[in-house]
Parts: structure tokens; C-alpha cells; sequence
């Protein structure tokens, strides 16, 4: 005879494999792809510093590009529970005047800083402890088209 002890374990830990059985595994939020200009962000009104062109990325086969204004980055990117998991940033170290440096910087590090990411309305968000940016897709007809940038 089994003691009352074993037999209740043994039904814990069969209602706890019961469970876990119907449990649904969140499937991970894919990568946006495709060009993306900056419209705002936290770092500027703007999504430009005058006088330069438009902040970009690009995703393109688990690679991100970037494109401050002045200089390019480009990593390895996935998504990870809802962040964008970016690797090391390999930049180009062209000097770029003030204040377009300083925009390049917060931008570069909010990549770094492993992003928050959703496209709402057909904005891409970025968002990491104090900075975010939105981005409108570039190229292609989006949902939003044809409203204005918020």
C-alpha cells in the first residue's frame, strides 16, 4: 500500500503537467520590414535635423540599418518579447556637426538600448527608458497613407 503522502505528489504533479499541457505559448511579434523614416521622437520635434535628411531604418533578413543624418549602422536584429534585440552596431565614424551629432548619438543608443517596438496606425514605435521615435513606412503603401505624420 502507498502512503497518502506519495499519492498526493504524484496528483500534484500530474495536474501540474495537465496545465502546463494547455498553456499557449505566445508567438514572438515579428520584426517590421522594409524602410522606415523618422517623423518624431523624444530627441527632436522632428524627425530630421534641418539642413539633413530624414532619419531611416531599414530591415532587410534579420539585419537593421540605420541612418542618422550623418552617419550609417547596421546589426543583426530579432525580436524578443516584444524588444528588438539588436546586436553590436557597427558604425561609420564620419564627424558630424552639432546638434546633428548629439541627434545621431540618441538615436544610435536608443537601437542599443534593445527597443520596446509595435507599428500602431502604420507608425513603427521605438521606445527605451526615456527615448522613443515613430517612423512611417517608406516605398510602400501603408494604412496610414495618405494621413499625416503624428
Amino acid at each position: 500500500m502507498m502512503p497518502i503522502k506519495f499519492l498526493q505528489r504524484i496528483c500534484a504533479a500530474f495536474t501540474v503537467l495537465v496545465i502546463a499541457s494547455c498553456a499557449t505559448v505566445d508567438k514572438p511579434i515579428p520584426l517590421p520590414t522594409g524602410h522606415w523614416e523618422m517623423t518624431s521622437s523624444s530627441f527632436i520635434d522632428i524627425g530630421r535635423m534641418p539642413g539633413l535628411p530624414r532619419a531611416t531604418l531599414k530591415f532587410d533578413d534579420g539585419r537593421v540599418s540605420a541612418f542618422g543624418g550623418c552617419n550609417t549602422a547596421n546589426a543583426e536584429v530579432r525580436s524578443v518579447d516584444g524588444r528588438m534585440q539588436v546586436g553590436m552596431l557597427a558604425t561609420t565614424r564620419r564627424a558630424c556637426p552639432e546638434p546633428a551629432g548629439a541627434f545621431e548619438s540618441r538615436l544610435f543608443k536608443l537601437l542599443r538600448d534593445q527597443p520596446y517596438f509595435r507599428i500602431d496606425d502604420g507608425l513603427l514605435i521605438l521606445a527605451a527608458g526615456e527615448h522613443s521615435a515613430r517612423f512611417r513606412r517608406v516605398g510602400e503603401k501603408s494604412p496610414a497613407a495618405g494621413k499625416p505624420p503624428a
